[in-house]
């Protein structure tokens, strides 16, 4: 039962980077709200440490 609840929290994890790569593509195009953007970010995030450090994904969501 480990292994599939890390599996999911792997594939959380990515899903939430490439929606987020995604909107840092788009840039203004993108459907993502504020909200929305601080919820994957939280998701990437845990207990307000990075995981991976990426300044490209907030520098992004600073000038949306």
């Amino acid at each position: 039962m480990t292994v599939y609840t890390e599996s999911l929290r792997k594939k959380s994890l990515h899903q939430a980077k490439l929606k987020l790569s995604k909107h840092r593509e788009l840039g203004e195009k993108s459907t993502l709200d504020i909200f929305q953007v601080a919820d994957l970010l939280d998701k990437i995030s845990h207990n307000g440490k990075e995981l991976e450090h990426d300044n490209s994904i907030f520098f992004s969501v600073g000038m949306n």
